[in-house]
């Protein structure tokens, strides 16, 4: 599947909206997408509400749109901004092509990228033990 195939009516099953945005059809991301699934299922309480059929809309839309070739150089105000930052990302994301993490590392004028191998847009999700290990040395750096 591409982010391009992905559509509002998936948010009818939330599961498989995560399945199939968030991790890769391989037998690992799936599984780890299941343990995900479980985690989430951990957190009863303070939950965010579920985001409703207008704002889903909007957002795909605008990330289309930011896939989108830009009339004017978007990363100009980038290098303004000093703030140390992590990019974390999947090899296969699908809502946001992997190409605009190294975009945004090359602009960023103190960041770090992290690509996770096999994953999608659930990557800290799907390498979560890694994930944490890599955002202390990062915090702590």
């Amino acid at each position: 599947m591409t982010f391009t195939e992905l559509s509002t009516d998936l948010l009818a099953d939330p599961v498989a909206l995560l399945m199939s945005a968030f991790f890769t059809p391989s037998e690992a991301s799936k599984a780890a997408g299941q343990a995900y699934i479980e985690r989430l299922k951990l957190r009863v309480m303070d939950r965010d509400a579920p985001v409703s059929m207008k704002a889903a809309g909007a957002q795909l839309g605008a990330i289309r749109e930011w896939g989108s070739i830009p009339s004017t150089d978007r990363y100009a105000m980038l290098p303004r901004i000093r703030q140390r930052t992590l990019i974390v990302h999947g090899s296969k994301d699908i809502v946001v092509i992997p190409i605009n993490a190294f975009l945004l590392a090359q602009h960023l004028p103190d960041a770090q990228l992290v690509m996770y191998p096999d994953a999608s847009h659930g990557a800290q999700s799907q390498h979560a033990e890694v994930f944490l290990q890599h955002a202390r040395l990062f915090l702590d750096g």
